[in-house]
């Protein structure tokens, strides 16, 4: 699972999201950052980098099976 934090530190914007388009809409909306968690099953979690608004937010995590950039 991945969570998706959008921030704005200027307004003190703050809000989770569970589906990209609505994290992506929030961002244009609010003029804020936006950052992804990965949740794992045992409920580790680590970094995923930043939302982009243009492009890819595909991602590749490290020490997995995984052999290329995925939406995991």
């Amino acid at each position: 699972m991945k969570i998706y934090h959008v921030i704005n530190k200027d307004t003190g914007y703050s809000e989770e999201f569970y589906d990209l388009p609505s994290a992506k809409w929030a961002m244009k909306v609010n003029d804020a950052k936006g950052f992804i968690t990965k949740v794992w099953a045992n409920g580790d979690f680590e970094p995923a980098g930043e939302i982009t608004l243009k492009g890819t937010n595909k991602t590749y995590f490290a020490n997995t099976k995984q052999k290329k950039a995925s939406y995991c």
